[in-house]
């Protein structure tokens, strides 16, 4: 996985750490403070777990939270991943209540033992609320327009006047080719395609279809726009939009055309409305 990267907050939790239980919140599927360590952010999903284990008394303590993925802008097929580093005289369990629930911070399984040796676990499938087209090829443009506009003209239309007001909207535009099995679930349930995208079969997340869903929500993204320079280089920084093409388009069918079926496919123009 590399740039770009769509990411969304969603509610996750109540989970259980040995039986202690830590109350639902909302978090986002990527986020970072350190571009070179890349150490999870607090409103991350990764630093929920973090915290849900550093609260109960017996289980281990997290030391570090990072993000795994390739930064660099070469193509990139491998998925994003979260490693939680801890420290731990004894074995621990969570229970994330649901295997969807367990999706969300990458886990296949509703309950995952953490054991002392070794003292790290991984996500085992990509970590819910986030779209990364894979990275194959892509191009994420900023366009300047203007809200509103009037005109008018002399009886004569020789001469016209053009007023515009408002405030500047900034969009922003991905297009990208990716692969089939971040396109939608069904392609991601079919071993050549999950295995192309590098991905677990039956890996529920990092699907353009989910990111189609959450749009029709309304939910506000935050769209990491440009690719590293070199490995630990990434940018920090993302643009807060929303994607209002979901008022005419339904479904993930409706923003791709095949660009070499059936292994690849290409986005017919995804706009995102940022902050002005």
């Amino acid at each position: 996985m590399n740039f770009p990267l769509i990411t969304w907050a969603d509610t996750v939790g109540p989970i259980t750490v040995n039986g202690t239980s830590f109350p639902a919140q909302t978090r986002y599927g990527f986020g970072i403070v350190s571009t070179t360590l890349k150490t999870a952010s607090a409103d991350s999903v990764a630093d929920y777990l973090r915290d849900a284990i550093n609260t109960v008394i017996g289980a281990g303590t997290v030391t570090t939270t990072t993000y795994d993925y390739s930064d660099g802008t070469y193509p990139a097929n491998s998925p994003l991943g979260i490693t939680w580093a801890y420290t731990t005289g004894t074995n621990f369990t969570v229970d994330f209540g649901t295997v969807a629930m367990a999706n969300k911070f990458g886990f296949a399984t509703q309950t995952v033992v953490w054991t002392n040796i070794p003292t790290s676990k991984s996500t085992t499938i990509n970590p819910g609320m986030f779209w990364g087209p894979a990275g194959l090829a892509g191009d994420v443009r900023r366009m300047l327009t203007q809200r509103a506009a009037s005109s008018s003209s002399d009886m004569s239309g020789l001469t016209t006047d053009v007023v515009n007001w408002g405030a500047v909207a900034d969009l922003e535009m991905l297009s990208t080719i990716f692969c089939a099995a971040n396109y939608t679930r069904w392609f991601a349930n079919i071993q050549i395609y999950a295995t192309a995208a590098n991905r677990m079969l039956g890996d529920p997340n990092n699907t353009l279809e989910g990111l189609i869903e959450a749009a029709a929500q309304g939910v506000t993204f935050r769209l990491y726009r440009e690719a590293a320079t070199a490995e630990g280089t990434i940018p920090g920084t993302y643009q807060v939009c929303r994607m209002p093409g979901v008022s005419n388009k339904g479904s993930a069918e409706d923003f791709v055309t095949a660009a070499d079926e059936p292994r690849l496919w290409s986005t017919a123009g995804l706009i995102f409305r940022g902050e002005t």
